[in-house]
């Protein structure tokens, strides 16, 4: 956004005086382009919101409808993408593509042991959903997305993954404690084929 404030800066320099017919002109497309830019930016970055708020109803859902059927099992023995597609787990909202899952992005996600959507083995306890595939604003918006308090209350960590790194995001560290900001989302998500993943209890 800076370089469209200086382009069209250089454009009111490079056509002073403004008074004269040309300038105005010049002056006024500069002013109508300026507003239709910012008309767009503030669209696509209000539609990233909504799909974050969406993204996160559907990890939600989708958490709570695990606990659902397994509530009478004493771990999540065998939970994987597969078992969840195979017992319909999985909120109206998300589709199943060639066996795949999909969220609102559009992305594949995973769920199970890890990210990959390994099963759980015997003996385990917690679970990851993790949606994969993200640009660098939808992996802020999501991460960043502000979740019901009730959620968060079944989360024990969220992890921002990419070809660079894995961070972690939990309740005992200070400065990257859950839920995070979009400020701090946003050190650790890439330009794409970033993974938002969180671990629930």
């Amino acid at each position: 956004m800076k370089q469209v404030f200086l382009g069209i800066k250089r454009i009111f320099l490079a056509y002073l005086p403004w008074q004269s017919r040309r300038g105005k002109i010049v002056m006024a497309a500069a002013a109508g382009i300026m507003v239709l830019v910012l008309a767009a930016i503030l669209l696509v970055r209000g539609q990233e919101n909504v799909g974050a708020r969406e993204a996160g109803a559907q990890i939600a859902r989708l958490a709570q409808n695990i606990r659902n059927r397994y509530q009478t099992r004493p771990d999540y023995w065998g939970l994987s993408t597969a078992e969840v597609i195979r017992q319909k787990m999985n909120p109206l909202s998300m589709a199943v593509e060639d066996g795949r899952l999909k969220g609102y992005f559009g992305n594949e996600v995973q769920v199970g042991a890890d990210a990959k959507g390994t099963a759980v083995m015997p003996t385990g306890r917690t679970f990851v959903i993790a949606y994969n595939g993200l640009n660098r604003r939808q992996c802020v918006a999501l991460a960043a997305n502000k979740a019901d308090p009730a959620f968060w209350l079944g989360v024990e960590g969220m992890s921002i993954a990419n070809d660079k790194a894995e961070q972690l995001f939990d309740w005992s560290t200070k400065e990257l404690v859950l839920p995070t900001s979009a400020e701090q989302a946003k050190k650790y998500c890439q330009r794409d084929n970033n993974r938002v993943i969180f671990l629930f209890k």
